[in-house]
């Protein structure tokens, strides 16, 4: 009893069953997850979850996994100390009840009491995809398209600067967004340097010798502007040279 009231003691959300946690604060990957108890710890403050109905579900000997084709987003706009979020809907007890569901998902966001909470401090969507049923969505690039994505840890492929292992190796984070390319991105070719500015240095054709010069100050400024993909390019053409 000491432990559970340890655990409700914290600010959070109270995951439903048949419900899957894809999403937090933009991250697959949320920490304070506890599939025991099925309840995420969250700081105080705003929030956004993206959850999944998705499970089995059995009638009689019919035993079958229902999915939705589409994620429910909930927006906490401020998350207070020690309060649990959670939702009510209508759970089926069978596979065509399962069906009927996946297909409405009307639900009510509460508190741990079972009080519904106003829009102003909780809401949700229904985000749907224009091409139906798809596998394997990037809930946070649409999420972004639609500029609607909470995700104040999160920074986008094009923005990111080069780490460094423990060991001194330069590491850069790679993104699966083809769309954040550029048409107008530099890129570096091996072992010589392309660039589509005019005032950038000029080059050799073929040999990737330097006919000019270029300072310093508009290296470091073409290397920021390009995308991830030239930078670690460039890194390894440093490197090898």
């Amino acid at each position: 009893m000491l432990v559970a009231s340890a655990a409700f003691a914290e600010s959070g959300f109270k995951l439903p069953v048949h419900y899957t946690l894809e999403m937090v604060d933009g991250t697959d990957k949320p920490e304070g997850y506890s599939r025991f108890n099925r309840t995420l710890t969250l700081t105080p403050g705003r929030h956004q979850i993206v959850v999944l109905f998705k499970d089995t579900f059995q009638s009689g000997s019919d035993a079958r996994l229902v999915q939705s084709s589409n994620p429910i987003v909930i927006d906490l706009m401020n998350l207070k100390q020690n309060q649990i979020v959670t939702f009510d809907y209508n759970i089926p007890s069978s596979v065509s009840k399962a069906d009927a569901y996946s297909r409405t998902q009307k639900i009510t966001l509460v508190d741990a009491n079972g009080a519904q909470l106003p829009a102003s401090e909780a809401s949700y969507f229904i985000m749907t995809s224009e091409n139906g049923f798809v596998l394997g969505r990037d809930y946070r690039q649409e999420l972004m398209s639609l500029n609607r994505l909470y995700a104040p840890a999160y920074v986008e492929g094009g923005k990111r600067g080069i780490g460094m292992t423990s060991y001194g190796a330069p590491t850069i984070e790679a993104t699966n967004d083809r769309s954040a390319v550029d048409s107008n991105t530099q890129t570096l070719d091996d072992p010589g340097l392309s660039v589509s500015q005019e005032d950038t240095m000029s080059t050799s054709s073929r040999s990737g010798k330097a006919s000019g010069s270029v300072s310093f100050n508009k290296l470091v400024e073409l290397y920021n502007n390009a995308d991830d993909a030239t930078k670690l390019k460039f890194v390894k053409y440093v490197m090898s040279h």
